[in-house]
């Protein structure tokens, strides 16, 4: 089976964030804690607070990672497995994925996995950081997943703007000299920009036409009388 998993950007930048920030405050708490016979009683509170929570947080992600495991995913074209932790995993089909069981939404790039078992959820995010994303990302579209979730990927997003773009450029070739629908009232072609309610202008390099909003109609195409 493929896997998709947590990619080592994301793991180093993780490891960096622990080893340059949580541990070494935690040490610092530590020590002004019970070896600064300086500090007041206060202080010495405050900064027993900050070892249990930086202290915590860097134990649980020392647990979490090397113990329980972090999250990843296995699949083939009829099962995807969702682990949790390596005590912790959810066997589904494709075919109940959006379901009562399972739902997947897309954030920034992100899909994000959210099951539903024994009263308990577990989100399970995979993003283009991940190892094999492209991959998964090609599964969830030939098993339908995505279609039924009604989800758009960036390559789609990308295509359907260059289809607007192709269409836009034809319509202008085929109706150079277009003007914008009449509206109601007694007014007359903007005599600016002649109706078109832009100023269209073509970048020297690109090679592509530009335009900005009229002032004068403020893109209506038509002034009053």
């Amino acid at each position: 089976m493929k896997k998709c998993t947590i990619g080592w950007f994301s793991k180093i930048v993780t490891f960096l964030v622990f080893a340059v920030f949580f541990v070494p405050l935690t040490g610092f708490s530590l020590y002004m804690a019970f070896f600064d016979f300086e500090a007041s009683r206060d202080e010495r509170l405050l900064f027993l607070a900050g070892v249990v929570m930086f202290g915590g947080l860097t134990a649980f992600a020392v647990y979490r990672t090397f113990y329980l495991g972090l999250v990843w995913v296995e699949y083939d074209m009829e099962t995807v497995i969702f682990h949790y932790s390596r005590k912790e995993k959810y066997r589904l089909r494709w075919e109940e994925i959006p379901g009562n069981r399972v739902q997947v939404v897309r954030d920034s790039g992100t899909y994000i996995f959210c099951i539903h078992e024994n009263e308990r959820q577990r989100k399970i995010p995979l993003n283009r950081l991940s190892k094999g994303y492209k991959d998964f990302e090609k599964a969830l579209k030939e098993t339908g997943v995505l279609e039924r979730a009604a989800i758009i990927t960036e390559e789609q997003m990308k295509q359907n703007a260059e289809r607007t773009w192709e269409q836009y450029k034809n319509y202008r070739e085929t109706y150079p000299n277009s003007v914008q629908p009449k509206p109601e009232g007694d007014c007359i072609l903007c005599p600016d920009c002649q109706g078109k309610g832009l100023h269209l202008k073509k970048l020297p390099l690109l090679k592509v036409d530009v335009g900005r909003v009229c002032k004068t109609c403020g893109g209506s195409g038509y002034v009053p009388k």
